[in-house]
Protein backbone atom coordinates (compact mmCIF):
# COMPACT_ATOMS: atom_id res chain seq x y z
CA UNK A 1 0.00 0.00 0.00
CA UNK A 2 2.82 2.42 0.83
CA UNK A 3 4.52 1.62 -2.46
CA UNK A 4 1.30 2.37 -4.36
CA UNK A 5 0.85 5.63 -2.47
CA UNK A 6 4.46 6.64 -3.16
CA UNK A 7 3.96 5.85 -6.87
CA UNK A 8 0.79 7.97 -7.05
CA UNK A 9 2.53 10.87 -5.32
CA UNK A 10 5.51 10.54 -7.69
CA UNK A 11 3.19 10.87 -10.70
CA UNK A 12 0.98 13.60 -9.27
CA UNK A 13 3.55 15.78 -7.50
CA UNK A 14 6.56 15.68 -9.83
CA UNK A 15 7.10 16.58 -13.51
CA UNK A 16 7.39 12.91 -14.53
CA UNK A 17 4.39 13.20 -16.91
CA UNK A 18 6.02 16.21 -18.60
CA UNK A 19 9.19 14.18 -19.16
CA UNK A 20 7.18 11.28 -20.57
CA UNK A 21 5.20 13.59 -22.87
CA UNK A 22 8.26 15.28 -24.37
CA UNK A 23 9.39 12.37 -26.62
CA UNK A 24 5.80 12.06 -27.94
CA UNK A 25 5.64 15.73 -28.96
CA UNK A 26 5.32 16.45 -32.68
CA UNK A 27 5.39 20.04 -33.95
CA UNK A 28 2.54 21.19 -36.17
CA UNK A 29 3.28 21.66 -39.86
CA UNK A 30 0.20 23.24 -41.42
CA UNK A 31 1.06 23.08 -45.11
CA UNK A 32 -1.37 22.72 -47.99
CA UNK A 33 -2.15 19.08 -48.73
CA UNK A 34 -4.32 16.88 -50.96
CA UNK A 35 -6.56 15.83 -48.09
CA UNK A 36 -7.40 16.63 -44.47
CA UNK A 37 -7.73 13.43 -42.42
CA UNK A 38 -9.56 13.53 -39.09
CA UNK A 39 -9.32 10.40 -36.93
CA UNK A 40 -12.29 9.59 -34.71
CA UNK A 41 -11.90 9.87 -30.96
CA UNK A 42 -15.11 8.25 -29.77
CA UNK A 43 -18.85 8.76 -29.67
CA UNK A 44 -21.19 8.63 -26.68
CA UNK A 45 -24.33 6.50 -26.93
CA UNK A 46 -23.47 5.97 -30.60
CA UNK A 47 -24.75 9.42 -31.54
CA UNK A 48 -22.78 12.20 -29.85
CA UNK A 49 -19.15 13.18 -30.30
CA UNK A 50 -16.96 12.93 -27.23
CA UNK A 51 -14.97 16.02 -26.29
CA UNK A 52 -11.88 14.47 -27.92
CA UNK A 53 -13.76 13.84 -31.19
CA UNK A 54 -15.26 17.33 -31.10
CA UNK A 55 -11.83 18.93 -30.81
CA UNK A 56 -10.56 16.88 -33.74
CA UNK A 57 -13.59 17.62 -35.91
CA UNK A 58 -13.39 21.38 -35.24
CA UNK A 59 -9.67 21.42 -36.06
CA UNK A 60 -10.28 19.59 -39.34
CA UNK A 61 -13.14 21.89 -40.33
CA UNK A 62 -11.02 24.93 -39.46
CA UNK A 63 -8.24 23.68 -41.75
CA UNK A 64 -10.79 23.01 -44.51
CA UNK A 65 -12.15 26.57 -44.36
CA UNK A 66 -8.60 27.93 -44.33
CA UNK A 67 -8.19 26.26 -47.73
CA UNK A 68 -5.49 23.82 -46.61
CA UNK A 69 -7.01 20.98 -48.68
CA UNK A 70 -10.00 20.60 -51.02
CA UNK A 71 -11.44 17.55 -49.23
CA UNK A 72 -11.83 16.37 -45.65
CA UNK A 73 -11.98 12.70 -44.66
CA UNK A 74 -13.42 11.46 -41.38
CA UNK A 75 -12.33 8.02 -40.19
CA UNK A 76 -13.85 5.90 -37.46
CA UNK A 77 -15.67 2.58 -37.24
CA UNK A 78 -18.62 1.44 -35.20
CA UNK A 79 -17.71 1.32 -31.51
CA UNK A 80 -19.23 -1.64 -29.71
CA UNK A 81 -22.70 -2.59 -30.91
CA UNK A 82 -23.61 0.89 -32.13
CA UNK A 83 -25.31 1.16 -35.51
CA UNK A 84 -23.68 4.46 -36.56
CA UNK A 85 -19.98 4.84 -37.30
CA UNK A 86 -17.82 7.52 -35.72
CA UNK A 87 -17.04 8.79 -39.22
CA UNK A 88 -20.74 9.34 -39.92
CA UNK A 89 -21.25 11.31 -36.71
CA UNK A 90 -18.15 13.44 -37.41
CA UNK A 91 -19.39 14.13 -40.96
CA UNK A 92 -22.85 15.03 -39.70
CA UNK A 93 -21.39 17.65 -37.36
CA UNK A 94 -19.07 18.99 -40.09
CA UNK A 95 -22.08 19.45 -42.39
CA UNK A 96 -23.77 21.45 -39.63
CA UNK A 97 -20.74 23.73 -39.75
CA UNK A 98 -21.40 24.20 -43.49
CA UNK A 99 -18.80 21.84 -44.97
CA UNK A 100 -20.33 20.76 -48.31
CA UNK A 101 -21.25 17.07 -48.49
CA UNK A 102 -19.37 16.68 -51.78
CA UNK A 103 -16.11 17.61 -50.03
CA UNK A 104 -16.52 15.01 -47.26
CA UNK A 105 -15.12 11.48 -47.49
CA UNK A 106 -15.74 8.70 -44.96
CA UNK A 107 -13.89 5.61 -43.79
CA UNK A 108 -16.22 3.55 -41.60
CA UNK A 109 -14.20 0.34 -41.15
CA UNK A 110 -11.29 1.65 -39.10
CA UNK A 111 -11.01 0.96 -35.38
CA UNK A 112 -7.38 1.80 -34.58
CA UNK A 113 -4.50 3.85 -35.97
CA UNK A 114 -3.22 1.02 -38.17
CA UNK A 115 -6.57 0.36 -39.84
CA UNK A 116 -7.16 4.10 -40.20
CA UNK A 117 -3.92 4.34 -42.21
CA UNK A 118 -4.55 1.25 -44.37
CA UNK A 119 -8.18 2.05 -45.23
CA UNK A 120 -7.51 5.73 -45.92
CA UNK A 121 -4.58 4.81 -48.18
CA UNK A 122 -6.93 2.74 -50.37
CA UNK A 123 -9.19 5.76 -50.96
CA UNK A 124 -6.29 8.19 -51.39
CA UNK A 125 -4.64 5.96 -53.99
CA UNK A 126 -7.87 5.82 -56.01
CA UNK A 127 -8.08 9.61 -55.92
CA UNK A 128 -4.33 10.08 -56.51
CA UNK A 129 -3.84 11.89 -53.22
CA UNK A 130 -0.40 11.66 -51.69
CA UNK A 131 -0.20 14.28 -48.93
CA UNK A 132 -2.43 14.67 -45.89
CA UNK A 133 -2.95 17.05 -43.02
CA UNK A 134 -3.41 14.57 -40.18
CA UNK A 135 -5.68 15.61 -37.31
CA UNK A 136 -5.64 13.61 -34.10
CA UNK A 137 -4.94 14.25 -30.43
CA UNK A 138 -1.61 15.74 -29.41
CA UNK A 139 -0.71 12.66 -27.37
CA UNK A 140 -1.51 10.25 -30.26
CA UNK A 141 0.16 12.19 -33.05
CA UNK A 142 3.62 10.60 -33.04
CA UNK A 143 2.35 7.03 -33.48
CA UNK A 144 -0.29 8.12 -36.01
CA UNK A 145 2.23 10.10 -38.05
CA UNK A 146 4.63 7.14 -38.20
CA UNK A 147 1.82 4.72 -39.13
CA UNK A 148 0.58 6.95 -41.98
CA UNK A 149 4.11 7.53 -43.26
CA UNK A 150 4.67 3.77 -43.22
CA UNK A 151 1.81 3.20 -45.69
CA UNK A 152 3.22 5.87 -48.01
CA UNK A 153 1.68 9.23 -47.15
CA UNK A 154 3.45 12.57 -46.94
CA UNK A 155 2.08 13.67 -43.56
CA UNK A 156 1.69 17.17 -42.15
CA UNK A 157 0.72 16.95 -38.45
CA UNK A 158 -2.13 19.12 -37.17
CA UNK A 159 -2.82 18.27 -33.55
CA UNK A 160 -6.24 18.98 -32.09
CA UNK A 161 -6.48 20.96 -28.86
CA UNK A 162 -3.18 20.07 -27.12
CA UNK A 163 -4.55 20.10 -23.57
CA UNK A 164 -1.96 17.51 -22.52
CA UNK A 165 0.81 20.11 -22.97
CA UNK A 166 -0.74 22.32 -20.31
CA UNK A 167 -1.62 19.69 -17.72
CA UNK A 168 0.29 20.70 -14.62
CA UNK A 169 -1.87 20.00 -11.60
CA UNK A 170 -2.24 17.02 -9.24
CA UNK A 171 -5.37 15.45 -10.78
CA UNK A 172 -4.42 16.36 -14.33
CA UNK A 173 -1.11 14.49 -14.07
CA UNK A 174 -2.86 11.42 -12.61
CA UNK A 175 -5.39 11.52 -15.46
CA UNK A 176 -2.71 11.92 -18.14
CA UNK A 177 -0.38 9.16 -16.94
CA UNK A 178 -2.39 6.11 -18.19
CA UNK A 179 -2.68 7.68 -21.66
CA UNK A 180 1.08 8.19 -21.80
CA UNK A 181 1.73 4.57 -20.81
CA UNK A 182 -0.80 3.42 -23.43
CA UNK A 183 1.00 5.43 -26.11
CA UNK A 184 4.42 4.04 -25.25
CA UNK A 185 2.98 0.51 -25.24
CA UNK A 186 1.28 1.23 -28.58
CA UNK A 187 4.53 2.41 -30.14
CA UNK A 188 6.36 -0.72 -28.94
CA UNK A 189 3.56 -2.96 -30.27
CA UNK A 190 3.47 -1.15 -33.64
CA UNK A 191 7.25 -1.51 -33.96
CA UNK A 192 7.05 -5.24 -33.23
CA UNK A 193 4.32 -5.66 -35.86
CA UNK A 194 6.27 -3.56 -38.39
CA UNK A 195 3.51 -0.95 -38.65
CA UNK A 196 5.83 1.99 -38.00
Amino acid sequence: MWIALAFILLIACTPVTRYLLKPLTVAEDLKDADLIVVLGGGVDQGRFLTLVSSHRMVKGVQLYFEGKAPKILFSGGMPGKEMVSEASVLAQEARRLKVPSEDILLVKKSKNIRTHAVEIKKIADRLRMKSILLVTSFIRMKRALMAFEKVGFKVYPASADPAEKYTDDFWGRLDLFPGLIQEYAGIVYFRIRGWI
